[in-house]
């Protein structure tokens, strides 16, 4: 499944959203651990929508897709003790919403590797973990992988896959 177009502002030229296929799991658990509402979820044995008159056969695995906003996340760790602060604070969650190696950066050192116990275990139960980048339109002319970045989404176990649209 695609990630959706910005829903919110639609300032950022990008977008990331998390992917998580598992045997098992509970999606209102990985939600609540997460700290994410997912666009689109379903639990492994819920039944899909099937034509009427049909049986409906089951979905066999758990499938989970939640937008993640490091701009967001950067915000909510700020405190301001003065105009001037802010004023600065504003301008670096600004450079991050433009900035895509920033934002990717930013969201896999504060938003994957804080949840890397439970990524990490679920991989280990056969699940799959991929992080989405959408980019939109041509705002984003250069992009560049840090090892630091590509070593924690591989030490994560986490797949990058990236969409570029043209809106």
């Amino acid at each position: 499944m695609e990630a959706r177009k910005l829903s919110e502002s639609g300032s950022e030229p990008f977008q990331f959203s998390l992917r998580i296929r598992h045997p098992s799991i509970d999606p209102a658990d990985l939600s609540r651990t997460l700290n994410v509402e997912p666009e689109y979820a379903y639990a492994a044995g819920t039944p899909r929508r099937g034509s009427k008159g049909r049986s409906a056969p089951v979905y066999p695995e758990t499938y989970w897709l939640g937008v993640l906003k490091p701009s967001a996340a950067a915000l909510a760790d700020l405190a301001f003790s003065s105009d001037d602060l802010a004023r600065i604070a504003h301008r670096q969650v600004t450079a991050i919403r433009r900035n895509l190696s920033w934002s990717l950066a930013m969201t896999v050192g504060r938003v994957l590797n804080a949840h890397g116990d439970l990524l990490r275990r679920l991989r280990a139960e056969g699940g799959e973990v991929t992080l989405l980048v959408t980019v939109f339109g041509a705002e984003v002319d250069t992009f560049s992988l840090t090892p630091e970045t590509s070593r924690v989404l591989g030490d994560l176990g986490v797949a990058v896959e990236f969409e570029i649209g043209t809106e």
